[in-house]
């Protein structure tokens, strides 16, 4: 809504025109981005027991909130996505900071807004790498196919935005506010896309599940 209002400012009237309505639903919309990647982390790190409900087995061990397992590609890839979301929550949220200069702005929320698009484009291509184990694949009739490069695609946009919201010094003015506006807006697309799409990929793997379960 926020990017849309950038793009579009005539359609979307006073609330276009103030610019902290807009930065704070940024920095809402960052919470819920955290939030989502933190469960994602959270499977990851209780995958176990996952797997082993699915298949109807009694799980081992507690729920856990955190664990270190840098060694798993797919806990640092959901690890590397949770941090780069946090770093979009302290980007927003100094966004609603008033009377920066061109160099605070850079600081404090072009910066870590660089960083967590860098942290985006890691954890997804660390996830096509899990995917496709170091190889190129085109597989357009898997839905996890299409998971993973989406989310990539909106990685990317993120990044292209990153790239245009940098201040210019002595300025304060963005290099191209409609740029800006309209990756992020891609990039959004295509999270909530690749969010979507898991739903079908929870089916079939349940799926799955119940098939090779053994008959009584």
């Amino acid at each position: 809504m926020a990017s849309s209002a950038g793009l579009a400012p005539r359609v979307f009237g006073s609330f276009a025109a103030s610019s902290v309505q807009i930065n704070l639903v940024f920095f809402t919309g960052s919470i819920f981005f955290t939030a989502a990647a933190y469960l994602q982390l959270l499977a990851a790190i209780n995958a176990d027991r996952i797997s082993a409900i699915a298949h109807r087995r009694v799980p081992e061990g507690r729920l856990r909130c955190f664990a270190w397992r840098p060694d798993e590609i797919g806990w640092t890839s959901a690890f590397t996505q949770f941090v780069g979301t946090v770093l979009f929550n302290i980007n927003t949220f100094d966004a609603l900071i008033p009377h920066l200069d061109w160099l605070q702005e850079d600081l404090v929320i072009w910066g870590p807004d660089a960083l967590g698009s860098i942290c985006f484009l890691v954890a997804s291509a660390l996830a096509l790498l899990e995917y496709n184990n170091g190889r190129l694949k085109w597989q357009t009739r898997d839905v996890s196919w299409w998971v993973v490069n989406i989310n990539m695609l909106g990685s990317v946009a993120f990044g292209a935005s990153a790239i245009y919201a940098i201040v210019l010094p002595n300025t304060g003015d963005v290099l191209d506010v409609w740029a800006v506006n309209a990756w992020t807006l891609l990039g959004a697309i295509c999270f909530l896309l690749g969010a979507y799409l898991l739903l079908p990929e929870l089916r079939r793997n349940l799926d799955r599940v119940v098939a090779e379960a053994p008959s009584r």
